[in-house]
């Protein structure tokens, strides 16, 4: 190897000298046999010193290895530039021959074998590291041209690394550079990523070869797959080159033959493409000829057997212009296109736009198959404007009618005004919209659209056009005016000639203003669902200076008011009447609407809904309050007052929530006394109602009944489910808060409630349902405190308060007096409030306590009657159950016990039992309790502590209130077993003996006073007979202490 510094070969000349010249001559030879000698030898150091020097000169770091040096044949090998590491360039071999020309000498070709170049391409720049001083030196001013050489290329390769991926090359060839040149060019990239698109299999392959200093390029450029985040997709694309360039390579012409296989942008979809190219590159200058055909043209709009285009385009740096034909065969509606209008027409069933979008669908169909279309246009962009011309364009449909004609358009912006347009169009074709329109600039700049679209019909709905004027002035500014007339079915209903006025202008700066004046909607007939008014109208009337509609740089807006509105039709079969006070709408914005009236049915059975006051928030759906509601439906008999609450309105559903109200019974005497709710809710969609609320006694807040209900406004069908989870009643809650009719039926209730009812209604009648359960109530009744109630009670008509027959309630234990246990008691509420007790009965004492059918009116003020039979009650069972632990007594009674109720109290009256024979014995079996008593009437009391009775009867009258006076008689006495015989007993033994006994005693404390008699520690708490409540008022009035009358028996004859 050899390492030179910069030093020039030295010149040397030899002087003539005349003198001697043979001499001369033959010493001049011999110097330069010596100096060639000198030369010979000291080739290799001169030529690296040579290479040296010139590879210091442009500063070019490089190793070599010199092979052979000769006087036209020079050999290095083992070149390499750069970092010897990580080298810009090696080269195997490098052989280059000079040769004489015109005296000096030159490289007359030079012979590359297996040179490898490595370079890099990022953000925009190519390097090769070490060899950019040489490749990228100062540009020359002079034009360039290809060095005089012949080159002779034996497997060069190279690679450039790139932001976007590895590019491999290779080439081969040899011949002058000038003219001759033969060889071939391949490029490959497996893998490329550029400005988020990914190519795949990129490659370039192609022949090479320079005449009259030209290279031409002939080859395919090939691309497997393109796929780009934007959508674009590519797969089997190739452009099939034949380029030439100019001399000093600053232009190229040539032409090219595309074919690519599927495409896609998007949702746009293309089977295949094929085409030409002719073009020119010229001095930063473009002209080409396309003509470029697609087949498979899909896209969610349109869709076509095959497009094309073919013309011609011009392009500098200031300006692009194209000049050309377009073309398409068998254009049809795209899938999305024909599946929205299918869903369209789905989602418009049963509106005017159903039909008519059908039988456009089915038109563009028909005429799809077999369409063509043809179109001239020429487009100039210069800066930022813009100019698209279209002399004439035609769709011809199938059929051969034309659907589209476009004549002399013209679209012209330059990105700071309104794009003006100018030109003819008309659509047409059977079971098509027939629209005609012209438009022309007038003096000014004024451009004038006028069109119309003849009645447009499919089954009984139809659309007109009858005038529509679009004026655009100079500055881009947009007017317009017109008339539309509709007729077919709305949403729910249907509209006959409806005209609807249109009105406005359009400003790039403040955007579409329409209707800046009061405007009247007419119409012959309008129906929705089952509401109909007829030869009506509503004018509406825009805010002062401004517009009812305004789309703007603030968005969409509309503003309108009316003072009042009173409209009359029918709902169904029913007058309907619908007045209010001022009305305002504003979007986005509110809406006010107050005292709006609504009226539904004959005047005298009217149901009524009244909103005193309804605001809303307007924006991306509608939101606001309600205050002041009354609902008042003829055929509930229940009234929703005082309604507050926030409301919703979006997707054609009406949603109220947190809704708070009254409900009361309609009845002038209230069956139910006021509920509340805080919590109410209700939709509104497909005239459906929904609605829930639980329904809360005012005071106490417990929640007595969740309600829900469904209303059809079309059918005027509805029913509501109330759910009663469970109610308990304690202190703060009776049966009387919730109803005035328990007044004097049930008091001092204590237990749970449960139970469902339904009401079911149409607007001819009503009907309710219900069934309740308790598992144990508690409470005071007219007959005496009852423990333990339980049973379910079912109504046929809830409303009324009506039940099936034959209802039964199970009553623990009913304290008349006596306590009773384990009774049944079968009632039923007939219509007009009418409680019927068809009897109860208990056991009692080894017999029974029946309770007589009697029959009561609930909530009036009434004589009630009710009589209690007793029959087998057992003597000695009575005395063990009012716990007289001193006394015995055997027998059976029978007998009534009348119980009168009226407006000064309760009472018996004549009640009676009496023994059955053969009687029965009373006794006392414990210790004298008085002391203080006479020897002689401690002789008797022990002589008759034991009687026995033929007959006795009790007797009972009085105020339950007050004194009850019990008169016990008994006849037939004789001394019983056990007691002490003396000369007084067997003097009286063979007397008739009859004892007449009166006891005077409040009602509840009677039974005790017996026991009291000889047990003064017997004192009952009042509280668990009912005398007083849970916090100590007393329920009876307080009467004198008992009094037991002094004996009034005598001997009988």
């Amino acid at each position: 190897m050899a390492q030179a510094d910069d030093d020039q070969p030295p010149s040397d000349e030899a002087p003539a000298r005349r003198r001697r010249w043979p001499l001369a001559l033959a010493l001049a030879a011999g110097l330069i046999v010596l100096a060639l000698a000198a030369l010979w030898f000291s080739r290799e150091r001169i030529v690296g010193n040579v290479i040296a020097g010139q590879l210091a000169t442009y500063g070019l770091p490089a190793t070599y290895k010199i092979e052979s040096i000769g006087p036209r044949r020079q050999v290095l090998r083992d070149v390499v530039v750069g970092d010897p590491g990580h080298p810009d360039l090696t080269i195997e071999r490098v052989e280059t021959e000079i040769t004489a020309r015109f005296g000096a000498p030159i490289i007359s070709s030079v012979t590359l074998v297996r040179p490898r170049l490595y370079g890099r391409y990022s953000q925009g720049k190519l390097s090769f590291g070490s060899l950019d001083k040489v490749l990228f030196a100062g540009k020359s001013e002079a034009p360039f041209r290809l060095p005089d050489m012949a080159l002779a290329l034996v497997d060069g390769r190279g690679l450039v690394e790139s932001d976007y991926g590895p590019v491999g090359i290779k080439a081969e060839g040899k011949g002058k550079l000038r003219g001759g040149f033969a060889g071939t060019l391949a490029a490959i990239a497996p893998k490329l990523a550029v400005q988020g698109c990914a190519a795949e299999r990129a490659s370039l392959y192609g022949s090479v070869r320079v005449d009259g200093e030209k290279p031409r390029f002939v080859g395919p450029l090939r691309l497997g797959k393109l796929t780009c985040r934007n959508g674009l997709t590519l797969a089997d694309a190739g452009l099939e080159l034949d380029a030439t360039a100019a001399k000093p390579l600053d232009g190229v012409e040539g032409q090219a033959g595309l074919r690519s296989g599927a495409l896609a942008y998007g949702t746009t979809r293309l089977a295949d493409a094929d085409g030409t190219l002719r073009f020119t590159w010229r001095k930063q200058a473009m002209t080409a000829r396309y003509d470029v055909k697609g087949h498979g043209l899909a896209t969610p709009q349109a869709a076509a057997v095959a497009v094309g285009t073919a013309g011609v385009l011009r392009q500098s740096a200031s300006r692009i212009e194209l000049e050309g034909q377009l073309s398409g065969e068998g254009l049809r509606l795209g899938q999305d296109l024909d599946a929205t209008l299918a869903s369209a027409q789905r989602s418009a069933a049963g509106t005017l736009a159903a039909p008519l979008l059908g039988q456009m669908r089915g038109a563009l169909q028909r005429e799809g198959r077999g369409s063509r279309l043809a179109a001239s246009y020429i487009l100039r962009r210069a800066g930022p404007a813009t100019n698209v011309v279209v002399p004439q364009a035609e769709l011809h449909g199938g059929s051969g009618a034309t659907l589209l004609s476009v004549s002399r358009f013209q679209l012209t912006a330059d990105g700071r005004v309104t794009p003006r347009l100018a030109g003819n169009f008309a659509t047409g074709g059977a079971g098509l919209p027939q629209v005609t329109g012209r438009l022309e600039r007038q003096p000014g700049g004024r451009l004038v659209t006028r069109m119309t679209m003849a009645e447009y019909r499919a089954g009984d709905a139809k659309i007109a056009l009858p005038r529509v004027t679009l004026v655009q002035l100079a500055n881009g500014a947009l007017g317009f005016a017109g008339e539309a007339r509709l007729s077919g079915a709305l949403p729910g209903g249907r509209a006959e000639n409806l005209v609807l006025p249109l009105d406005g202008n359009w400003r790039a700066g403040t955007g579409l203003a329409a209707w800046r004046s009061c405007t009247a909607v007419r119409f012959d007939r309008l129906a929705l669902a089952n509401l109909t008014f007829e030869r009506r109208g509503l004018t509406l009337c825009p805010p002062g200076g401004g517009a009812i509609l305004a789309v703007g740089p603030r968005g969409l807006r509309i503003a309108a008011g009316a003072p009042s509105v009173d409209l009359a039709g029918k709902l169904g079969a029913s007058p309907i009447r619908l007045r209010s006070g001022p009305i305002g709408l504003a979007y986005p914005g509110v809406l006010a609407a107050q005292a709006v009236d609504i009226e539904l049915g004959p005047a005298a059975t009217a149901s009524r809904f009244r909103i005193a006051n309804l605001a809303a928030r307007i924006g991306s759906d509608v939101a606001g309050s309600f205050a002041g509601v009354d609902v008042r439906l003829a055929s509930v008999p229940l009234d929703v007052l005082d309604a507050t609450g926030q409301w919703r309105f979006a997707g054609g559903r009406l949603a109220l929530t947190g809704a708070s109200f009254r409900l009361e019974d309609r009845q002038l005497d209230d069956r139910f006394r006021p509920l509340v709710t805080q919590d109410g809710e209700l939709t509104l969609a497909n005239n459906v109602i929904d609605a829930a609320a639980t329904l809360r006694e005012p005071a106490s807040a417990r929640a007595i009944v969740r309600a829900t209900i469904r209303h059809d406004l079309n059918s005027a069908r509805g029913h509501a489910d109330l759910a009663v989870a469970g109610i308990r009643f304690d202190n703060q809650l009776q049966p009387d808060t919730l109803s005035a009719l328990a007044l004097g039926v049930i008091a001092n209730a204590q237990g749970d409630v449960r139970g469902n009812g339904r009401i079911d209604w149409t607007a001819e009648r009503i009907t309710s349902t219900g069934a309740f359960t308790t598992d144990s109530l508690d409470f005071a009744a007219a007959f005496g405190p009852v423990k333990g109630a339980s049973g379910t009670i079912r109504f046929t008509d809830l409303l009324g308060m009506v039940t099936a027959p034959d209802q039964q309630i199970r009553i623990a234990s009913i304290n008349p007096g006596i306590e009773v246990n384990d009774g049944v008691l079968t009632y039923e509420l007939r219509p007009d409030l009418l409680l019927v007790v068809k009897g109860g009965a208990w056991p009692f004492l080894d017999g029974t306590l029946t309770l007589l059918p009697v029959n009561m009116r609930m909530g009036v003020a009434e004589v009630r009657r009710y009589t209690l039979m007793i029959e087998g009650l057992n003597a000695a069972r009575f005395v063990e159950r009012m716990e007289l632990a001193n006394l015995s007594a055997t027998g059976v009674f029978d007998g009534t016990l009348p119980l009168v109720f009226d407006e000064n109290g309760g009472r018996i009256d004549g009640g009676r039992l009496k023994s059955r024979e053969p009687g029965g014995n009373v006794s006392y079996i414990g210790a004298l309790t008085y002391k203080d008593l006479s020897a002689m009437a401690n002789f008797a009391f022990d002589a008759l502590k034991s009687l026995d009775y033929r007959d006795m009867e009790i007797g009972m009258n009085g105020a339950l209130e007050g004194e009850i006076v019990t008169r016990v008689q008994f006849s037939g006495i004789r001394q019983g077993g056990g007691t002490k015989r003396n000369f007084l007993t067997d003097r009286i033994a063979k007397l008739p003996i009859r004892f007449n006994v009166n006891v005077r005693a409040p009602f509840f404390q009677l039974a005790s006073t017996f026991r009291s008699f000889y047990d003064p520690a017997y004192v009952r708490d009042p509280r668990s007979l009912g005398l007083m409540d849970a916090n100590g008022r007393p329920i009876v009035l307080p009467v004198s202490p008992p009094n037991v009358q002094p004996s009034e028996s005598a001997p009988k004859p």
